[in-house]
């Protein structure tokens, strides 16, 4: 089996992995919505399998590296931290990290202290209601995808497969997805999408994906909340356009820019050989 073929099967196991244990629990909570009257969006069982099933990639793998032999089973601490963070690297996050916060004063025009205060509170409990995604789409389907395509086709497919992945969430009331069309969540899942590749690629680290998926969540979260004073809406505006358009350019630039540059080092490897 060539190459190709063998990452395409890894990439269904993955996905088979990732979509049971997700769309199981998630199902079992619209089930319980619809037919028992039961497990509410916020009462603690329903979090329980919520949180579970939003678990489905970081389990999944967990799952993938313990089955395949290209991995160093011996460290998957060593796989989701990855080399030694540095003042680069803790730049490049900073520098993220420091955006997302703009968005929110600038776009969302979010500026009470308090509010501010509650997006550092959360952001430990935001980490596994979405950030822990990342080591199943950055540590294992983004590479296994740029196999396979070209980086800007994996992006792509990533944004798409995780739009989807979230689909069971719009037949949960009091959901954050709820809160906005389907198309406009995979929009700025795509945008996500390209973020996290890019700083992934510069960082390759997967703990600091993790972090900044939850700092968007956190900073979403609280723009549909504390932003329209407790109902779930997101108001949209020519500024948070915006920034969401400089993000995306930014990030596809910086990821072009990246495996050009990773191209030209093969290739000169190649001819010094």
């Amino acid at each position: 089996m060539n190459q190709k073929k063998q990452s395409l099967k890894l990439i269904g196991l993955f996905l088979l992995y990732t979509f049971s244990i997700t769309w199981l629990c998630w199902s079992i909570i619209i089930i319980g919505n619809r037919y028992f009257n039961v497990l509410w969006y916020g009462e603690p069982l329903s979090w329980i399998i919520y949180i579970i099933g939003g678990l489905g990639p970081a389990i999944s793998s967990y799952i993938y590296r313990q089955f395949n032999e290209e991995f160093d089973k011996r460290s998957f601490v060593k796989f989701v931290f990855g080399k030694k963070i540095n003042l680069r690297i803790w730049l490049i996050f900073g520098l993220y990290f420091i955006w997302r916060f703009f968005m929110i004063l600038f776009a969302f025009e979010i500026k009470r202290p308090i509010s501010i205060l509650s997006l550092l509170i959360n952001l430990p409990l935001i980490i596994p209601l979405g950030g822990l995604e990342e080591l199943g789409w950055r540590g294992i389907l983004q590479p296994k995808l740029e196999k396979v395509f070209n980086y800007l086709p994996s992006v792509l497919i990533v944004g798409v497969i995780w739009g989807i992945w979230h689909l069971p969430l719009w037949l949960m009331k009091g959901t954050v997805q709820s809160g906005f069309p389907f198309v406009l969540y995979l929009l700025s899942g795509m945008i996500l999408t390209f973020s996290s590749t890019t700083l992934y690629k510069y960082t390759k680290n997967i703990f600091l994906c993790v972090l900044s998926h939850a700092w968007f969540n956190d900073c979403i979260g609280l723009a549909l909340y504390t932003g329209n004073n407790g109902a779930l809406q997101l108001n949209l505006n020519w500024k948070v356009s915006v920034v969401f358009t400089i993000e995306l350019i930014s990030s596809l630039i910086l990821g072009i820019a990246y495996n050009r540059t990773k191209s030209i080092k093969i290739n000169n490897k190649i001819g010094l050989s």
